[in-house]
């Protein structure tokens, strides 16, 4: 039998990708334990960022650490940066999570889109 702790994140990865691809976006799950860790989810287009996803009933004095590995795994991946892509508690939709990153990757991804400070 599957890992619980597993399945759960396995899962939560599955209704990210769901969800993106109703908005047209494709993403693939990396599978676990590839070398040079890359993330949970790849989009194969550049400007995208690494995904790392979470299933946890609390990221308290996990978020910092999180976010610091998304980043790695974004340099991993030729990414400019990376985000944890976290369920909240009773929210089913991945359109209700939470997404959180660096203040660097907020200023990257806010200069990718043209709106410079």
């Amino acid at each position: 039998m599957t890992n619980p702790q597993k399945r759960k994140g396995s899962d939560a990865e599955r209704a990210v990708v769901e969800y993106l691809a109703t908005l047209g976006v494709q993403a693939q799950r990396i599978p676990a334990g590839a070398t040079d860790d890359r993330g949970d989810l790849f989009v194969p287009i550049i400007e995208w960022p690494s995904i790392d996803v979470k299933n946890y009933t609390s990221y308290a004095g996990q978020l910092s650490h999180w976010i610091d590995r998304a980043n790695d795994q974004a340099h991993h991946a030729g990414r400019r940066f990376g985000v944890v892509w976290f369920k909240r508690t009773r929210k089913t939709s991945p359109a209700d999570w939470y997404v959180a990153m660096s203040g660097e990757s907020f200023t990257t991804l806010m200069a990718m889109i043209g709106d410079k400070p």
